[in-house]
């Protein structure tokens, strides 16, 4: 069964950012990784917050449909096998990072 930790570490490899051992939600320099990946191009700002970060990932992977609406919070499952999608990544059950020795 693949988890939401399966499904993180499959968009962070598919953004090119390192998966993780542990679970944890998206840091801010992994949702800026995701939203160049969608294109989302007005997230230049540095001090762009990780809550307008996910709102404009939820509408750019279809998940939502306008910003002011979307929920800032975190994603749920369903929401994270819909972004995983819209980026190309199919998540597997165990994905873990490679051993670095």
């Amino acid at each position: 069964m693949v988890t939401k930790h399966d499904i993180r570490n499959g968009i962070r490899g598919g953004v090119g950012r390192f998966k993780r051992e542990v679970t944890a939600s998206f840091t801010k320099e992994e949702l800026g990784a995701l939203c160049a990946e969608l294109g989302i191009s007005d997230t230049a700002d540095p001090i762009d917050s990780k809550t307008t970060m996910r709102q404009q990932i939820r509408v750019a992977a279809g998940v939502a449909d306008e910003q002011e609406s979307a929920s800032g919070g975190d994603f749920s499952k369903r929401e994270l096998e819909e972004i995983a999608a819209a980026i190309g990544v199919e998540p597997v059950s165990g994905d873990e990072p490679e051993p670095l020795f």
